[in-house]
C-alpha cells in the first residue's frame, strides 16, 4: 500500500509517449489521478468523468488523460457511449486503477456490465492500435477465488487463458501465480516507519455471556452489535484529545451508533466515511487543522483513500475483516509511503471468557484467521503453497459459538464425514456403470419428485453416491441454460446484506461459498456435501421457529411432500420474511392456482416472473395459519 503505484503509471505513459490514455478507477480517486498527473506534467491535459473531452488546444499535440470512474461502465447508456467514444478516438495507454473492482468472481457467472465495457475497452482500442498498452494495478489481485485471478490476466491481454484451471488446487495456484509474475510486477516498499500491531488490550466478555449465548448461532451482525459494548471502554481508553484516530467497525448497522455516541460523549469529535455517507468529514479529517478528532470508517475506507497517512498514525479496529487481504488493505491506508509519523500504531482490542477453567475468546479466532497466511490469495499472488482452505465467516461464527457451548457443556464431540466429491469421475466406463445403476438426469430427477423426502433421504443416507450423480449431472446440465436459478439467488443476495438465509436443498451450498460474508446461511440437503452443510429432510430441519429472514427453494421442491417443505419454511420464517421458489415453468399446470394456494399456506404472493425456462415466485410469511390438508397444485399434484 502507499507502494506509488498512481505515479509510476503515469510515468509509463510518458515513457512510452502514449497521446491519449484513459484511466479507469474508482470515484474516490478521481481527482487524485488529475492531481498526479497536473503534478507530473503541468503541460498535459486533464479530462474527468466524461466521454466526451474537450481539449484546450486540440490542435496540438499534447498529451492527454481521461479519467473515467468505473461507474461511468455500468450506466444503461454506458456501451452506446463508449462505442461513440472509440470511433472517435485512438487510445494508446489504457490504465485499470483498483483492477479488481472489475473481475468476474465465479467462472459461468454472467458477466457484469462493468467488466463486459472494461474488457471492451481494451479490446476495440487494441484493434484500433496494435501498439495499445495497459496496465492494471492492484494491492490484492485475488482475494477469494482463481476465477478472479484469471478474469485480471485474460482482460489485461485482450485473450482467454482456458489453460488457467480455477478450481482451488495447489497446482493451479502455482500456475496463476506463474501467469501473474510474467505479466506483472509485485512490489512491497520498504517502509520507514515502525508498525506496532502489539496493542491488544484484554476485555473480560464473561459478564455478558448470557447476552451471547441468546445471539447462539444467529448473525454475526448481532454478536458483534454485542461485543461492540464489551469492546467501547478499551477503545475510548486509546482516544487521546490532541491526536486524530480512525476506529474501524466491518460491520454497521447497529454498531456505528453505539461508537459515534460513546465517543462524542467522551469529548471527542467524530466524523463517518461508511457507506451512504458523503467524503465531508473524510475530507475534513485529512486536514492537519480539521475539526474532527476520529473518523469511524467501514470497509469504504479500505481502498482508494489516500492521505489519512499525512495527519493520523493510529488504528483502532473494533469489528476486524474476515481475511488478510482486507486486514492488509485496511492497515495499507496508515502504513504507506508519505507518512509523516515514525510509527503506526493498530489497536485491537481482544474479548474473552473463562469457561470452565478454559479461555474462550471470539476475537482470537479471527486474529487466527488473519494471521493464516497459506490462503489461496497468497499462493496466487506471493507464491506461497496453501495448507487448506478458510471456513466462511458464517461458519466460522458458528464453530466459535457451539466451542462455547462445549465448554459450558464439558461435551467432546467426534464428527466422521465420508468423503464425497463433486463431479465424479468423467471415466466412461464409470459413466456407464453409474448411468446403468441409477438412470440418466431425467430419470433420476423423476424418481426424486415422485418419492416421499423421508425414503429418499433415507436412500441417500445409506448410498450417497446416487445424490453425487445426480448432482455431477446437474452441473453438466446447468451449463446450457440461459439463467440458472442459484446464481440469480446469489445476486439478489449480494445487493443486501446481514440476512439469516435457510437454503433447502443446497446441493453442493454454492450459494452459500458466494454470500457468506455478507449474510448467514443455513444449508439444508439429503447429504453434506461441505463443511456447514446439515445432512436431513428438508421438511424438518433442525431450526428454531422465526429466524429465518428468507427461505430459497431453488428446484428443490422434489417429493411427493413437497408442500411439507413449504410448511417447514413457514415455521422457520420470521413474521415480514421472504420465501423464493424456482421451479421450471412447465412444472406448473395452472400456475395462478399455485399462487393461490401458497396463500393459503399462510403467505402474500407477489406476481410470479418468469426467468429464461423458469418460474422466481416471491411470497411474504403473514400471520395466516396455514391450512393443514392443503396440497400445492404441482406436477400433477394438488389441485
Amino acid at each position: 500500500m502507499g507502494a506509488g503505484k498512481t505515479l509510476s503509471a503515469v510515468l509509463a505513459t510518458r515513457v512510452v509517449g502514449a497521446g491519449l490514455t484513459v484511466i479507469c478507477c474508482p470515484n474516490a480517486v478521481v481527482d487524485n489521478w488529475e492531481t498526479e498527473v497536473r503534478n507530473a506534467f503541468p503541460h498535459c491535459e486533464v479530462a474527468k468523468k466524461t466521454w466526451t473531452p474537450e481539449w484546450n488546444h486540440p490542435l496540438t499535440n499534447s498529451p492527454r488523460y481521461v479519467v473515467m470512474n468505473y461507474e461511468q461502465f455500468q450506466q444503461p447508456t454506458s456501451e452506446e457511449k463508449l462505442v461513440a467514444f472509440l470511433d472517435r478516438n485512438i487510445v494508446d495507454f489504457i490504465v485499470i486503477d483498483e483492477i479488481h473492482y472489475a473481475k468476474q468472481r465465479d467462472a459461468g457467472t454472467t458477466m457484469s456490465r462493468r467488466k463486459k465495457l472494461v474488457q471492451g475497452l481494451v479490446l476495440d482500442s487494441g484493434k484500433k492500435n496494435p501498439e495499445l498498452c495497459v496496465l492494471g494495478m492492484s494491492g490484492t489481485p485475488v482475494i477469494n477465488t482463481l476465477q478472479e485471478g484469471k478474469s485480471l490476466i485474460e482482460m489485461i491481454t485482450g485473450h482467454r487463458h482456458d489453460d488457467l484451471e480455477t478450481k482451488a488446487t495447489v497446482q493451479n495456484c502455482m500456475r496463476l501465480y506463474q501467469r501473474l509474475v510474467t505479466l506483472g510486477t509485485r512490489y512491497k516498499p520498504p517502509y520507514k516507519m515502525q508498525l506496532d500491531e502489539g496493542t491488544r488490550p484484554q476485555v473480560d466478555c464473561g459478564p455478558f455471556l448470557d447476552e451471547i449465548r441468546k445471539v447462539g448461532r444467529g448473525s454475526v451482525l448481532d454478536l458483534e452489535r454485542v461485543l461492540t459494548r464489551v469492546r467501547l471502554p478499551a477503545i475510548l481508553e486509546h482516544l487521546q484529545h490532541g491526536e486524530k484516530a480512525i476506529v474501524y467497525t466491518h460491520y454497521v448497522d447497529g454498531i456505528v451508533d453505539q461508537l459515534r455516541e460513546a465517543i462524542a460523549d467522551a469529548g471527542f469529535s467524530v466524523g463517518l466515511c461508511v457507506g451512504g455517507v458523503d467524503d465531508t468529514a473524510l475530507d475534513e479529517f485529512k486536514q492537519q487543522d480539521g475539526t474532527i478528532d476520529v473518523l469511524i470508517a467501514s470497509s469504504r475506507i479500505a481502498t482508494g483513500v489516500d492521505g489519512l497517512q499525512h495527519v493520523c498514525n493510529k488504528l483502532i479496529i473494533n469489528a476486524l475483516p474476515w481475511t488478510n487481504a482486507q486486514y492488509e488493505q485496511l492497515r495499507g491506508r496508515l502504513w504507506r509511503q508519505g507518512s509523516r509519523f515514525d510509527k503506526i500504531t493498530v489497536v485491537i482490542p481482544v474479548t474473552y471468557a473463562v469457561v470452565n477453567g478454559v479461555r474462550w475468546s471470539y476475537c482470537e479466532s479471527k486474529l487466527d484467521r488473519l494471521e493464516y497466511k497459506k490462503s489461496i490469495a497468497d499462493a496466487a499472488v506471493d507464491g506461497v503453497v496453501p495448507e487448506g482452505n478458510l471456513r466462511t465467516p458464517t461458519q466460522a461464527q458458528q464453530d466459535i459459538m457451539d466451542w462455547l457451548s462445549r465448554l459450558e457443556s464439558g461435551e467432546i464431540q467426534v464428527v466422521v464425514r465420508p468423503e464425497i466429491k463433486i463431479p465424479l469421475s468423467g471415466e466412461p466406463s464409470e459413466v456407464k456403470r453409474r448411468v446403468s445403476t441409477y438412470g440418466d438426469f431425467s430419470r433420476v430427477n423423476n424418481r426424486w419428485y415422485a418419492s416421499s423426502s423421508q425414503l429418499t433421504h433415507a436412500r441417500l443416507a445409506s448410498n450417497p453416491e446416487e445424490w453425487a450423480h445426480y448432482h455431477t449431472l446437474y452441473r453438466e446440465l446447468r451449463e446450457s441454460w440461459v439463467v440458472v436459478p442459484y446464481k440469480e439467488e446469489i445476486r439478489w443476495l449480494m445487493a443486501r446484506e446481514g440476512l439469516v438465509v435457510g437454503d433447502f436443498g443446497c446441493g453442493e451450498a454454492l450459494l452459500a461459498q458466494a454470500v457468506s460474508e455478507r449474510h448467514q446461511v443455513h444449508s439444508f440437503d439429503h447429504v453434506a456435501l461441505a463443511e456447514g452443510v446439515v445432512a436431513c429432510d428438508i421438511a424438518s430441519v433442525p431450526l428454531d421457529d422465526g429466524v429465518l429472514d428468507v427461505a430459497i427453494f431453488c428446484l428443490s421442491l422434489m417429493g411427493s411432500n413437497f408442500t411439507d417443505y413449504i410448511r417447514e419454511a413457514h415455521r422457520c420464517l420470521r413474521l415480514d420474511a421472504t420465501l423464493h421458489i424456482w421451479e421450471p415453468a412447465n412444472y406448473f399446470e395452472d400456475l395462478d392456482a399455485f399462487r393461490d394456494s401458497l396463500g393459503r399456506l399462510g403467505f402474500d404472493v407477489l406476481t410470479p416472473s418468469s426467468e429464461g425456462a423458469f418460474v422466481w415466485i416471491r411470497a411474504v410469511k403473514n400471520t395466516r395459519v396455514p391450512a393443514p390438508a392443503l396440497t400445492l397444485p404441482f406436477r400433477g399434484h394438488g389441485g
